[in-house]
């Protein structure tokens, strides 16, 4: 039986921050899949992870080398996060999950779902990047994705800098740094600038190597093999996600068999900064299917 508190399991060698929040509620447990890669399950466990434990109840992990949880250097890949995750589950000792992604993480969900679908009730994902095999994948349309947001001045100067430059990855890191360096980043960001969270000097920083070394890594299949796993799945997508774009999650649903599709459209990214409370309803509608 799952209790709820803050603990340490370790999972391929590695030890993870695990909090369990609304272990008294009935379902299904929900396991949230923090994004980045490299970043941590902080911002969404502050913003709406406790409303979300009132509905059913939920697991909070950072992954490996992630927020709170060990360092794992040299060891960031798809397959041990897979399987990482399979330890967790077993660890709690619950026989099946509702994987709950948020942008990267929903590729890990995607995968686990995939490789374990008898322990998976069902599946949440928060602007997925999942694409199809015929598509350029999120990262090869970064730059277009960064270009109307730029003034002209720095339009021009992003462009010159892309010019020489033919890797994906290498685009993309440009444009990263175009917008970090933008008078106008962020409406990158967010739809409404009154949406930003105050700064949090508790919030974990990101691990630099985990991101670049699962950047770019997706499996172009993926979609294809999710498609056949036929599980409940609600995607949650915002219409000024620059990030992902809103192509992506609304492709996806027409692929998936039983998916539903939440649209924002005062969001960007963050969709639970932008409009909490319709996230959290929409989840809440999703559980009581």
């Amino acid at each position: 039986m799952l209790s709820d508190g803050v603990r340490t399991i370790t999972a391929g060698g590695v030890d993870h921050w695990v909090r369990v929040a609304g272990a008294g509620n009935a379902g299904v447990p929900l396991v949230l899949l923090h994004g980045g890669p490299g970043e941590s399950s902080y911002s969404i466990e502050k913003s709406v992870g406790d409303e979300i434990a009132n509905l059913a109840p939920v697991v909070f992990y950072d992954q490996r080398g992630c927020g709170r949880s060990e360092r794992a250097p040299g060891t960031y890949t798809m397959s041990r996060l897979v399987a990482d995750l399979d330890d967790l589950r077993a660890a709690l000792g619950v026989e099946r999950i509702v994987p709950w992604g948020v942008s990267y993480g929903c590729l890990l969900a995607a995968e686990y779902a995939v490789a374990h679908s008898n322990h998976v009730d069902g599946l949440i994902l928060h602007a997925p990047p999942i694409t199809d095999p015929l598509h350029p994948g999120v990262w090869a349309m970064r730059p277009a994705a960064v270009d109307p947001i730029l003034t002209p001045a720095e339009r021009t100067a992003f462009r010159a800098q892309l010019e020489p430059l033919t890797d994906p990855i290498e685009r993309t890191l440009a444009a990263i740094g175009a917008i970090a360096q933008s008078s106008n980043a962020i409406g990158f960001f967010y739809y409404d600038p009154a949406n930003i969270p105050a700064d949090d000097p508790e919030a974990p920083e990101s691990n630099l190597e985990m991101a670049l070394a699962l950047v770019g890594t997706e499996r172009p299949d993926l979609v294809d093999d999710l498609a056949g796993v036929d599980v409940p799945t609600l995607i949650l997508a915002a219409l000024w996600d620059r990030h992902v774009g809103f192509d992506l999650p609304r492709d996806l649903a027409a692929r998936l068999p039983q998916a539903t599709l939440e649209i924002f459209d005062r969001s960007a990214h963050s969709i639970n900064d932008e409009e909490p409370v319709k996230y959290v309803e929409s989840i809440r509608k999703f559980l009581g299917r």
